[in-house]
């Protein structure tokens, strides 16, 4: 509620720059819609006995409201649970050099193959190490907590595998074992340089480096990716 008034008074404060002809439809009628969420424009419920009365107002139900959103994404998240399957999971976050983020910014198309590159690793990891497959979903995020450009992936991914040849599962990997961790970055650094070179050779990179200076930038700076776990 108090992040759905300080939203409320934000866009009060800059109608002026929203509120006219030249904003989009929808984004105009849902900032309207927040401005008048828990008010009685919309209406409102009233509930009463014989000693009490609340006037509850209406909400406005739009999806970008922090507090009718939130319930949508809460149910969302609970469909998605229900149809996972119930096995423990790690969290494995991918993190990549800052040299390459303006890059990456620049040529955002590369960006598109960023979760099947991480993906690669966590299944060739399990597979070289356990001979075991995993189930895993990657949500490549973009922007970090200061809405800056910065691309990762977030990775949920079972903690346990099945080992097809003997048919059975196994109910821990051990990605968190000492030394285990840093396989996973080093092979993640690897696919991400080996990734980079390819588009590099395809000249698919624009840069205002020229290719020499790109090519070694790429040789420096690679060592900087890296990843971390948490264990679900």
């Amino acid at each position: 509620m108090l992040r759905n008034q300080a939203l409320k008074q934000i866009l009060a404060d800059t109608r002026q720059h929203w509120d006219h002809d030249g904003t989009a439809p929808t984004v105009r009628q849902n900032f309207l819609k927040i401005l008048a969420c828990g008010t009685l424009a919309l209406g409102a419920e009233i509930y009463s006995s014989e000693t009490e009365r609340l006037l509850v107002p209406h909400t406005c139900k739009s999806r970008v409201c922090p507090s009718c959103g939130y319930r949508a994404t809460a149910l969302w998240q609970a469909e998605l649970d229900d149809s996972l399957p119930d096995i423990c999971y790690v969290g494995i976050n991918f993190t990549i050099p800052s040299f390459f983020r303006p890059l990456l910014q620049r040529n955002r198309d590369l960006l598109n193959d960023l979760p099947a590159v991480g993906a690669s690793v966590i299944r060739r990891w399990a597979e070289s190490k356990y001979g075991a497959g995993v189930f895993l979903i990657v949500v490549q995020q973009t922007f970090g907590g200061l809405l800056n450009f910065n691309p990762h992936l977030h990775m949920l991914v079972s903690a346990g595998g099945l080992h097809e040849s003997e048919g059975r599962w196994l109910p821990r990997l051990h990605f968190k074992e000492p030394g285990h961790e840093r396989e996973l970055m080093e092979m993640w650094r690897l696919a991400l340089s080996s990734y980079l070179w390819a588009a590099l050779r395809m000249r698919a990179v624009m840069s205002n480096l020229d290719t020499e200076s790109l090519t070694k930038a790429l040789r420096l700076n690679t060592s900087e990716s890296g990843s971390s776990m948490l264990a679900r």
